[in-house]
């Protein structure tokens, strides 16, 4: 059966690469929109959904969707992809010397024989970073590219070395929580 990564992540394109799955990309076109109304788990869990649903609908025959949302949270604020450089600057320095949430949503979406069957899981982290200067900082914004990435940063470059502590998954904070992708694609084969 045919996999489709809805994602045009290159570190989750890495990831299902380094699982040894053999998947095509299919990029959703849905609006990435907050509802107020609901938690951040919430908001990223249906935005997980919706991104699967979509590609689902642009797709035929026997296929597995695998969507992931990832978000990082502190004090119940989602801080997504910075705007701007002022955007970039005002997450780093309210990350800095303190602990924030990332989560990880995921879905997979089967379809065989015209049957659908959704699965949905998560997995939350905190990560540590460290008292950061306006120098390092600026220093940072200036040589990356935070604006592709959740928070402004990215674990598994070089802004790993101003993280001091992480509790949780790796994976989950690169974007791609790999064991329960993998869990709920052993449960897949179980069934097929």
């Amino acid at each position: 059966m045919k996999i489709i990564l809805a994602s045009k992540s290159k570190r989750r394109q890495e990831l299902l690469k380094m699982m040894n799955i053999e998947y095509e990309v299919i990029i959703s076109d849905k609006e990435e929109i907050q509802d107020k109304n609901l938690s951040p788990l919430e908001n990223c869990k249906r935005i997980s959904l919706e991104k699967a649903i979509d590609v689902k609908d642009k797709t035929e025959g026997d296929r597995i969707i695998i969507s992931c949302d990832t978000i990082v949270v502190k004090d119940n604020e989602i801080y997504g992809k910075p705007r701007d450089y002022n955007d970039a600057f005002y997450m780093l320095k309210l990350f800095s010397n303190t602990s924030h949430e990332v989560i990880s949503c995921l879905t997979v979406i089967k379809i065989k024989n015209g049957e659908e069957k959704i699965y949905t899981d998560y997995d939350k982290c905190l990560v540590y970073i460290d008292k950061m200067t306006n120098e390092e900082i600026n220093d940072w914004i200036e040589k990356n590219n935070p604006y592709d990435k959740a928070g402004g940063y990215a674990i598994q470059e070089e802004f790993g070395k101003y993280i001091t502590k992480i509790e949780g998954d790796y994976y989950t904070i690169v974007g791609l929580p790999i064991n329960k992708l993998y869990n709920i694609l052993k449960e897949i084969t179980k069934e097929v």
